[in-house]
């Protein structure tokens, strides 16, 4: 691999001649060299690229910084590239996941299962996501993060061909036990890395980052299915050949990732997470925060799309894929527009318009009005994106270097909980009193909850 440096030294003879006498001891070869006067000082800037060996190239880096006359050593520039790069795999993995969204009526007009069967194949992913992060956060330390990102990728992609060649419902419940592994691989270590790899280590900021590339790419995959499968030939196929190919991208990429942290080489011991005394409150508030979030969220991801026709006389798979990417672009840019206001005002401005956006949803089902969906839509992508974003944000602030992978794996645990529990029950309830009922009966609940959440946090806010 290639590493670039940039190296502040101060301007001696035979300066060069020891960094490369280094370099050349520590088993790199240097291809690069270009050095030039800092500023108006009498220092010099030298920038070495190198091809060597990653398990090494910590030690390298401490030793540069070692030398007398070095004054500093900059790897700033493949620490950014390397942020964001998980931050694409994170948007890519979650935009493969989310592009069965529009054409699951297809599936169900070409199969002919039950609402229960679509809403348990929708949040199958989630079950498996749950055991994925507490094993792969635990194991990451081991196999090194940049190969679990690989693999998490590469079963990103299985998923998308498991889908596109599917010929039933079995092939369906594979493709998505696939998805399932790759959003708990990325979701387990993309923000404790990206915290890592981030110049300055900032927690909130990092946190954003994931939130953000996360919900975008749940917004852009049911935008591209929903027109694709609309407009152009082989509707259940060539989405996931666009995702194959930009997935494929950010797999060409984690080859000239910098890995921050080499892998060890003792025996993993795997062990259920916990919460200590110190963290339990703000995690459980954190985390039931997301809980509740994605709760309402996932209904307009799964069955919204499926049963359109029962919010409003409109219905098609392009305006499936667009109310789904509404949703979610909602609450991409909700969270972008709030990432400067603390944590717990973005939850509290979240759980506001949940409410009013739970209330419109339960209208929209009397009415079947077209705008009141979209207003649903807005109203409840708006409130998403603070109310997770600032969970998660939370969280990552309060906690420490040691117990944040352990903490963010825990609130991944319980927001997929969200996301595949209430979906599942639903699907099965709609199928004893209605739909329609259902999702009445299920917006009521959770508005109630909600409102419970919102007391606790207040109270918390006050005694803080």
């Amino acid at each position: 691999m290639i590493h670039t440096v940039s190296i502040l030294v101060q301007n001696h003879p035979g300066v060069l001649a020891h960094l490369s006498d280094l370099f050349v001891r520590r088993g790199y070869n240097i291809e690069k060299i270009k050095a030039g006067k800092y500023k108006k000082t009498n220092l010099t800037q030298i920038n070495i690229a190198a091809t060597g060996s990653e398990d090494s190239f910590n030690s390298l880096i401490d030793q540069l910084g070692a030398l007398s006359q070095v004054v500093k050593v900059d790897i700033a520039k493949q620490r950014r590239y390397s942020f964001w790069l998980v931050a694409f795999c994170l948007c890519m993995t979650l935009l493969g996941t989310n592009l069965p969204a529009p054409l699951y009526s297809l599936y169900q007009e070409k199969w002919n299962f039950t609402s229960g069967t679509m809403t348990f194949i929708y949040a199958l992913y989630a079950l498996i996501v749950i055991p994925t992060i507490i094993t792969v956060a635990q194991l990451s330390e081991q196999w090194g993060r940049k190969k679990v990102l690989f693999a998490g990728v590469t079963l990103s992609i299985f998923g998308s061909i498991g889908f596109a060649v599917s010929d039933g419902v079995n092939g369906l419940i594979l493709a998505r036990i696939f998805q399932g592994l790759s959003v708990g691989i990325l979701n387990g270590i993309a923000v404790s890395y990206m915290t890592e790899l981030h110049s300055y280590q900032d927690k909130v900021k990092s946190a954003f980052v994931a939130a953000i590339a996360g919900t975008l790419g749940n917004a852009l995959g049911p935008l591209i299915s929903g027109f694709l499968g609309e407009y152009v030939p082989y509707p259940l196929q060539f989405s996931y050949l666009i995702h194959i190919l930009l997935a494929a991208t950010g797999m060409l990429g984690l080859k000239f990732m910098l890995e921050k942290n080499v892998p060890t080489n003792r025996a993993a011991s795997l062990r259920l997470p916990s919460v200590t005394k110190e963290f339990r409150w703000p995690f459980l508030m954190a985390s039931s925060t997301s809980f509740l979030s994605w709760g309402i969220m996932s209904l307009m991801l799964s069955v919204m799309p499926t049963y359109l026709g029962l919010f409003t006389s409109h219905a098609s798979l392009s305006l499936s894929g667009t109310m789904v990417a509404l949703v979610l672009g909602v609450s991409t840019l909700h969270q972008i527009m709030l990432r400067k206001q603390s944590a717990f005002r973005s939850i509290i401005i979240g759980y506001i318009l949940l409410i009013i956006g739970l209330i419109f949803l339960v209208v929209t089902l009397f009415t079947k009005s077209l705008f009141f969906l979209i207003l649903t839509t807005v109203l409840i992508g708006l409130g998403n994106g603070p109310s997770y974003a600032g969970s998660l944000a939370y969280l990552n602030q309060i906690s420490t270097n040691e117990m944040r992978t352990n903490l963010t794996s825990l609130f991944f645990v319980v927001t997929y909980l969200g996301i595949s529990i209430p979906m599942v029950t639903l699907g099965y309830i709609g199928e004893w009193i209605g739909l329609t009922h259902a999702i009445q009966w299920y917006s009521y609940i959770m508005i109630g909850f909600i409102i419970l959440s919102l007391i606790k946090w207040l109270r918390g806010k006050v005694r803080s």
